[in-house]
């Protein structure tokens, strides 16, 4: 039987352990299974479990392995996709009641390729309905209920990733896909206490997994470290013909010795003390954090962002693309049975959003584009906070327990920029705390690369939940 602090080793060490053959995937993965059967259903973390399949390609990749057959640094190590990713022969149920029995004849594209990198495929992990494309105030919309925190069961987990957050803070995987439109991996990452990598738009392609707002989507891994998510955005990025918003980009993030003093770092800072919904404790995590990045030779300028309505724009973008995105729910009536009562409302209150509203954001989006340009002349990063408090209790209305603001996300998200979600510490309840970094696009390698430089320095990615650690 293998030792519990196993399930929390990094993916990377993982396959590292299973390359040298100290570790077998077979019994990897029983392990895993074992963990899932005994605490993924008080978590609500996965909305379908596959042990056939996991067990089959474990088999698979342990013949290969002794063989001397590796296929990449992921050959071997387990994995949850969430819920909106097409897999064949199990259901994908995008989190909601009028798709709970859909299925599809193609993996998706994701799926795919961490399939050709031998990566072993646990399950589907649960997720808000519909990604949250359509609004939603309190963590139980979901098909599988809300997502619980491992490191508090009465706290959310975050969303709409709620279950790629929950399965690898607990142990239950070794690491997971999500997805962001604005949000959903940078969220669960930081509430959970787990790494997380928002890439740029195009950089993954989104074939076979749920539209929820075609400009906006992007796919990306939450992991135990930004090692981590450097090898498993190796494994998924690229082009594909099946996507046309997949960018023909160099996909270029070998690590890189950087002198970190010649960069430059603007720092967008928030009130923590007078902002309503802020905690000083996660702002005392974010300053030492700050500290921790001068001290690895950073340059770090306090500025603000450009002036620019960056959430009016993105979030009519969003709006726009979402309720076309489902409007065959709308029509057909099925938008009533989804659980968040104000979601099956969206069509009506969006109803005056006009197409010349929406292509007015699209062009708008293209002068923020250009600002932020602009912005990206002058620093290298942007570091920020990433939420300005830790995890709500499930049972509370989110407007009430997060009524701040996300400038950074809606720039980040709206321009299609890449960013990095890093545990730095604890908040109130010994909840954890989290900031980003956020890049320029196709700048994955700097943004991993300075992660890693800041994890080398801090240990809150290798903490683990106590319930859940032993």
């Amino acid at each position: 039987m293998l030792r519990d602090d196993i399930f929390f080793l990094p993916a990377s060490e993982l396959g590292r352990e299973i390359r040298a053959r100290r570790l077998s995937p077979v019994e990897l993965t029983e392990g895993y299974l074992a963990r899932i059967r005994r605490h993924a259903p008080a978590l609500n973390a996965f909305a379908t479990v596959t042990p056939e399949l996991a067990m089959e390609q474990a088999r698979l990749a342990e013949r290969e392995i002794s063989r001397g057959m590796i296929r990449g640094p992921l050959h071997g190590v387990p994995y949850g996709a969430k819920d909106l990713l097409a897999t064949v022969g199990t259901p994908t149920t995008w989190g909601a009641r009028p798709t709970r029995d859909q299925r599809f004849d193609r993996d998706a594209t994701v799926v795919r390729r961490l399939r050709e990198s031998g990566a072993i495929l646990l399950g589907k992990l649960s997720m808000v309905e519909f990604a949250g494309c359509l609004g939603y105030r309190y963590a139980d919309a979901s098909l599988q209920g809300p997502g619980r925190n491992p490191w508090d069961p009465e706290r959310w987990t975050g969303g709409s990733s709620s279950g790629s957050g929950a399965a690898v803070a607990a142990g239950l995987v070794g690491f997971a896909i999500g997805t962001e439109t604005w949000g959903s991996i940078l969220c669960p990452s930081a509430f959970c206490g787990i790494t997380g990598l928002r890439p740029t738009y195009g950089r993954v392609s989104r074939a076979g997994g749920m539209v929820g707002s075609w400009t906006l989507d992007k796919i990306g891994p939450l992991a135990r470290s930004a090692e981590d998510c450097r090898l498993i955005l190796q494994s998924i990025a690229g082009p594909d013909p099946d996507d046309p918003s997949a960018a023909d980009e160099p996909v270029r993030l070998d690590p890189a010795r950087r002198d970190l003093k010649r960069l430059r770092a603007a720092v967008i800072p928030s009130d923590f003390a007078t902002t309503k919904g802020a905690e000083p404790e996660v702002g005392e995590a974010f300053r030492k954090a700050v500290e921790t990045l001068q001290a690895l030779g950073l340059s770090l300028e306090e500025t603000s962002l450009p002036d620019f309505p960056a959430s009016e724009t993105t979030t009519t973008l969003l709006y726009a693309e979402a309720i076309s995105a489902f409007e065959r729910f709308f029509r057909d009536g099925s938008v009533t049975q989804l659980i968040d009562v104000y979601a099956p409302h969206q069509e009506r209150v969006t109803r005056a959003l006009t197409g010349a509203d929406y292509v007015k954001a699209l062009r708008m989006r293209r002068v923020m584009q250009e600002k932020m340009a602009d912005f990206y002349g002058r620093y290298d990063v942007i570091v920020a906070p990433n939420f300005l408090s830790v995890a709500p209790p499930i049972a509370k209305d989110f407007f009430e327990t997060l009524p701040y603001p996300d400038p950074v996300g809606a720039f980040g998200n709206g321009c299609g920029l890449p960013a990095i979600a890093l545990p730095c510490g604890f908040g109130r309840n010994h909840m954890p705390a989290g900031f980003q970094i956020m890049g320029s696009a196709w700048d994955e390698g700097l943004l991993l690369d300075l992660g890693e430089a800041y994890q080398r320095r801090t240990d809150f990615h290798a903490q683990a939940p106590p319930a859940y650690a032993s």
